[in-house]
């Protein structure tokens, strides 16, 4: 069986909300298969874009959003593989963090999204739908609570 590799980038949405943050997640239409699922705001980069400026590009396609801050150190991780059309696809998603506005209000792209919105940090990991996805989030949560 071939194998690819593939990566893309995301962004986690966070706003300041009483003394903790709230995290952005999005509800996506699958294009592998008849799903949908929660996650993080991500995608592909387009010829010619760093990592950064597709993980904001992607952010404001799909969410409407733009970062306030964007912190490039650190960035987290989640690498998984799946079986598509005969081939083997070797994912890595790189997460930046961005602090978005308190007033900033979400514009979301019908096409890609069926919902999203503000989850509290704490509850975050238990709306996530992939485990990879959720053990990363473990890590990132921990730097969140730190800022």
């Amino acid at each position: 069986m071939k194998t690819k590799q593939d990566v893309s980038y995301g962004i986690i949405p966070i706003r300041p909300k009483e003394n903790s943050w709230e995290v952005f997640l999005i509800h996506q239409f699958s294009r592998i298969g008849n799903n949908s699922y929660w996650i993080l705001p991500k995608g592909h980069p387009e010829e010619g874009e760093t990592p950064r400026q597709t993980a904001e590009r992607e952010l404001k396609e799909e969410t409407g959003l733009e970062a306030e801050r964007f912190l490039t150190e650190p960035t987290f991780t989640v690498a998984y593989s799946f079986v598509h059309d005969g081939e083997k696809i070797e994912k890595r998603v790189i997460f930046f963090i961005g602090v978005i506005g308190t007033t900033v209000t979400p514009v979301l792209d019908m096409q890609e999204v069926k919902e999203a919105g503000w989850y509290p940090l704490a509850s975050v990991i238990d709306r996530l739908d992939y485990r990879d996805t959720k053990e990363m989030f473990v890590e990132a949560k921990r730097f969140i609570e730190s800022l």
